[in-house]
């Protein structure tokens, strides 16, 4: 890139950034109305200030007191429940008063609650109690492996009393209850005894799957979905893990998981009630950009299609530059965990690069590590495409072995706001030309700002060829950059280098990179703004010398129910003679 360039993207970086803090500096300030009194609150122990004004209804301001009395009454509603929240935090001594005043500026009365709230109690002894007989059960929570701070704050002890809780459900004991609390306080030395008192129920072992409401589901499918084997002692927590495994296959609208009662040999079984969602879905999509035209697509998915949790999916896409029609199947391993597929693909290019028709049958399997996040996939492919370009026509037959690692840590498919996606794939040719391609992508963003009322995102992303010349790799297996799903402000394509007739080439590597602020200026109103960029090399390995092509713009986004509907709007920075001026882009879910 040159100096020049340099400079003028620095200048644009700056000026961005301006307009960017202008636009989203936007403040909206619910106005209340002005109270008739003022309400302080003086000597309140640290941190429980702001307790006390949710407490208070005076501070609340829930209606107006426009004489002495009226505020004097409800000063009294207030001390109770004021001595009430002292005592909660422990202050069992406390004690709360009132005093009426006059501001002296306002001359409004001033209600002054104030707090002698005494030493905070701790708790000397905690006793564990059962109200039914069993053998074998802790006995105190040092035998549960809990260490209480000592804190007599009813939060700290009802945390301390779900620990206990939690590590019988974990220890056995799947009818596990807390029955009640309680601490008693010593007055004269600030201290108190905390008597927990629970039902345990019978110790129990894990039985089999007993499934109602199954229509068209195996049972046998979600017998192999289960996180425990026969015979283990239960665990609660495996409990919730095998009801999020069965809410993962997406089958069923209800699920509920349950231990029963344990028969005499101490034998739980799980009891599980699901009812199962429709099978069949149609559904349809739209999108718009100035670079490849109307676009839409069409799909059918049918799920559960033989009983055991498979997918089976046709899907057509359409736009002036490409259109394809894919079937395919995916069959759930549980005991992977992971998933075989398989797919057959037609489709049609027409770009100002090439013309190709293509058709592609692959398979593979993919297995799933920590928690889901991590996904390593491996397949054959054989493809074979007729491509024409300057009059030339090219016909190949390929055969590869792509090679995947993913991990994808984010919460939503369209409109994600936390977590990361990144991936390598490794894909080695074989065929009417021999060759290897690798390719790495990564996308991300931090929110930020009162109830996250900003969002920074950014992508990357780099491919490499290796074992080919640039005039022996296949047309439409070269890397292009530019188009509403890589370099914004460019035509399809065209972010990169152009023949004498200025139809783009492509090259062997890639590097992109993208970062765009989006701030809420309603509950389902988002402004943007964002700078992309891409270079596009006949090198085989990525190219930071090369020269790069920087789009900047801004959009709006409307927060639907069904995700993002995007508008976006940009512009390329060194534009030339066979750029457009702008390029326009209208979809479903946010660019990255």
């Amino acid at each position: 890139m040159s100096a020049s360039s340099s400079l003028r993207l620095s200048q644009f970086l700056i000026l961005a950034a301006g307009f960017a803090g202008i636009l989203f500096s936007i403040s909206l300030a619910p106005a209340f109305a002005e109270q008739s009194y003022v309400v302080r609150f003086e000597g309140a122990p640290t941190g429980l200030k702001d307790i006390f004004k949710l407490v208070s209804t005076l501070e609340i301001g829930v209606r107006d007191y426009p004489t002495a009395a009226a505020l004097r009454r409800a000063a009294l509603r207030d001390i109770k429940a004021l001595d009430d929240a002292l005592q909660a935090a422990g202050y069992y001594n406390g004690r709360t008063s009132f005093e009426l005043e006059a501001d002296e500026d306002t001359e409004k009365p001033v209600v002054v609650f104030t707090f002698a709230p005494g030493a905070p109690f701790r708790i000397v002894e905690y006793e564990i109690l059962y109200a039914d007989e069993h053998d074998g059960r802790p006995q105190s929570f040092k035998e549960a492996g809990i260490i209480p701070d000592q804190s007599a704050a009813g939060a700290d002890l009802r945390d301390a009393q779900r620990q206990f809780l939690n590590f019988l459900w974990e220890s056995g004991y799947p009818a596990a209850e807390a029955t009640n609390r309680r601490a008693i306080a010593n007055l004269d030395e600030n201290s108190a005894h905390a008597v927990f008192t629970f039902a345990s129920g019978p110790k129990a072992r894990f039985g089999d799957v007993r499934a109602e409401g199954l229509k068209k589901t195996d049972p046998s499918y979600l017998g192999k979905l289960k996180t425990w084997e026969l015979g283990d002692q239960y665990e609660r927590s495996k409990i919730v893990s095998y009801r999020d495994r069965i809410a993962a296959t997406g089958l069923f609208s209800t699920i509920e998981v349950a231990a029963g009662a344990p028969d005499d040999a101490d034998v739980a079984p799980i009891l599980l009630n699901v009812e199962e969602r429709a099978r069949r879905t149609l559904g349809a999509g739209a999108s718009f950009s100035t670079a490849e035209g109307p676009g839409g697509r069409l799909f059918f998915e049918h799920r559960n299609i033989f009983g055991k949790g498979e997918n089976f999916r046709v899907e057509a896409r359409g736009s002036s530059i490409e259109q394809s029609l894919d079937f395919s199947l995916n069959k759930p391993l549980p005991s992977l965990p992971g998933h075989a597929f398989s797919n057959f693909e037609f489709s049609n290019e027409t770009t100002e690069a090439f013309d190709a028709r293509s058709i592609r049958v692959s398979g593979g399997i993919a297995k799933r590590w920590f928690e889901r996040k991590l996904e390593t996939r491996s397949s054959v492919a054989l493809e074979t495409s007729n491509i024409e370009a300057d009059g030339a026509e090219e016909r190949t037959y390929l055969i590869s072995v792509p090679l995947s690692v993913l991990w994808n840590s984010e919460d939503n498919l369209l409109g994600p706001t936390s977590g990361v996606r990144t991936g390598v794939v490794v894909t080695p040719y074989a065929g009417s030309q021999t060759f290897t391609q690798a390719e790495w992508t990564a996308r991300s963003r931090v929110t930020f700002g009162k109830a996250d009322r900003f969002t920074l995102a950014g992508r990357g992303a780099l491919g490499a060829t290796f074992g080919s010349a640039f005039d022996g790799l296949p047309l439409n297996k070269r890397f292009f950059a530019g188009g509403g799903g890589s370099v914004r402000g460019f035509g399809f394509q065209e972010a990169g280098p152009l023949d004498g007739e200025n139809d783009p080439i492509g090259g062997r590597s890639l590097i992109e990179g993208a970062v765009e602020l989006r701030g809420k200026v309603s509950s389902n109103i988002q402004l943007a703004g964002f700078v992309d960029t891409g270079s596009v090399s006949s090198s085989n390995l990525p190219d930071f010398n090369e020269k790069f092509f920087i789009g900047y713009g801004g959009g709006v986004r409307y927060l639907s129910a069904i995700g993002p509907v995007r508008l976006d709007v940009a512009f390329p920075l060194d534009k030339r003679e066979s750029d457009r001026g702008y390029q326009l882009y209208i979809a479903l879910g946010q660019p990255f």
